[in-house]
């Protein structure tokens, strides 16, 4: 994989360095601490970086999908045990500690330095500043609640005290053109370069968000049309069973009032919603910092560059008064669902299909089904699979038309999740990754979704290495918040 080696397991053995610099990041040592399936040693591969590298996890399957594409396993000492000598003497420390301490999660309690799990970030912050030949840089990656706990504070302590300057940075996958929402949270950090100071502070300003392509509407007269949506999302929730129902009314409610406002004569009915030449549009209460603005968003997203219904549209809502219409088409260049799909065997369709008793459940009007041309979609975490939630992850729904969130057993044969590959392909891992054929899926599961994204590290990376790419970095991230509650909005909602 790469330019990058495994070194003879560093419980038996370590090599020692003489101080490498920016010239010579072909040759770099590198500590890879809960190394999971690899994540950054891929990105670091991806930065074009060589490394000799020493892999720490003490995760059974982590290790042998590790061993499966890298050649060998990483050590599975648990890293509380390491000492000084194991610790020293690297130049770049690679990160992921346990996210569980700190997830918003419906599994999660958030239980932050009282988690068992913390101990051994808690080991490391206490060993860094009492290292003789501390690492010239590390790169910590966890999910959004790490920032402001009580164990990023001692982290960072730490890293203070052991000579470091750091930069704190929040992105979001789907930020990089992958359809997925992916937010997590990175903490960069050097002891003698500079790289990082081409990256000026966040600015205080409100938290960028990420839309999808669509009209934004926005005025007095889209301040009253949001509150709707917002009831319409609330009875929603709250009656997952009458979803499409009660979004239908809500779209037949907004062309009604649209054709008042326009002093137009009403022609919505039941059957015709027809809005720019078609009737394959949503709205969405977007953006969630603004009660006064909805997003128009159209299945096809051609309809928002070449459509002339679409400018009869603009120009009929520049006369409500007040109101602003604005095409986003160049806000989410992310490529479609269906890039990243996998042709599957029948025996594994029918290993992620959904049955009719699970689409029967209560539960099942309330996930979050994409296709194919759809560009957003839940992040996938370590329990998809197992929790059936949105927040979990998505669910690929295979035809064509909408799905009747009210008629689910009849989508039998239309509705699977996606496979653990197809999640690797979403975060970034190249197209030669495996995941061993015998693992059960689970644990196969379990492991991509714990997994970093590749494409965001990779970045990352580069910038805190070679200093490179800080603009991009600076236009994409987003600001930081204590905390992470904020709701998500359904990608097929509305």
């Amino acid at each position: 994989m790469g330019q990058s080696i495994v070194r003879q397991c560093p419980c038996t053995a370590r090599d020692g360095h003489d101080g490498l610099g920016l010239e010579q990041l072909q040759k770099l040592q590198v500590l890879e601490l809960f190394a999971g399936i690899g994540g950054w040693r891929l990105a670091l591969d991806s930065a074009a970086c060589g490394a000799s590298i020493s892999a720490y996890d003490s995760g059974p399957h982590c290790s042998e999908v590790y061993a499966q594409n890298f050649g060998e396993s990483c050590c599975r000492r648990n890293i509380e045990q390491l000492g000084l000598k194991e610790l020293d003497g690297f130049d770049l420390w690679l990160m992921s500690p346990p996210c569980q301490p700190f997830s918003t999660t419906r599994e999660a309690k958030q239980r932050d330095l009282q988690d068992k799990r913390c101990a051994a970030l808690e080991h490391l912050t206490k060993m860094l500043p009492k290292l003789e030949r501390p690492p010239r840089w590390i790169a910590l990656e966890n999910v959004k609640g790490f920032h402001g706990s009580d164990a990023c504070g001692k982290w960072r302590a730490a890293l203070r005290s052991a000579g470091f300057r750091d930069r704190e940075i929040i992105l979001d996958l789907i930020s990089f053109g992958t359809p997925n929402h992916r937010t997590r949270y990175y903490l960069l950090a050097e002891r003698e370069t500079k790289n990082l100071q081409s990256l000026p502070p966040p600015c205080v300003r409100p938290n960028k968000e990420h839309l999808p392509p669509g009209v934004l509407i926005s005025g007095p007269w889209a301040a009253n049309r949001r509150h709707s949506l917002d009831e319409a999302h609330a009875s929603a929730r709250a009656r997952p069973h009458q979803k499409e129902n009660i979004f239908r009314t809500e779209r037949r409610n907004f062309l009604q009032h649209l054709q008042v406002a326009c002093r137009l004569p009403q022609s919505c009915t039941e059957d015709n919603l027809t809005l720019a030449g078609t009737s394959k549009w949503k709205l969405l209460p977007l953006p969630r910092a603004r009660s006064d603005a909805l997003l128009l968003c159209f299945e096809e997203p051609q309809v928002l560059d070449t459509n002339g219904d679409l400018q009869q549209l603009l120009q009929l809502g520049q006369t409500v008064e007040g109101t602003t219409w604005t095409v986003q088409s160049n806000m989410s260049p992310c490529r479609p669902v269906g890039d990243f799909l996998e042709q599957l065997q029948e025996e594994e369709i029918a290993e992620l299909s959904l049955s009719a008793e699970m689409l029967s459940r209560p539960y099942a009007p309330g996930l979050s089904y994409v296709g194919r041309k759809d560009v957003r979609s839940f992040c996938f975490t370590g329990h998809y699979g197992k929790v059936m939630h949105k927040s979990s992850g998505s669910l690929l729904y295979l035809a064509d038309e909408p799905v009747d969130r009210s008629a689910l057993p009849k989508s039998v044969g239309l509705v699977r999740f996606f496979s653990p590959k197809e999640i690797l392909n979403f975060l970034g891992f190249p197209e030669s990754y495996k995941l061993p054929r015998d693992m059960e899926l689970k644990h196969r599961y379990k492991v991509v979704g714990n997994s970093i994204a590749v494409s965001v590290a990779s970045e990352l990376l580069r910038l805190l290495l070679r200093g490179e790419g800080a603009e991009r970095i600076k236009a994409l991230e987003e600001m930081p918040h204590r905390s992470s509650h904020h709701g998500a909005t359904d990608p097929n909602a509305g």
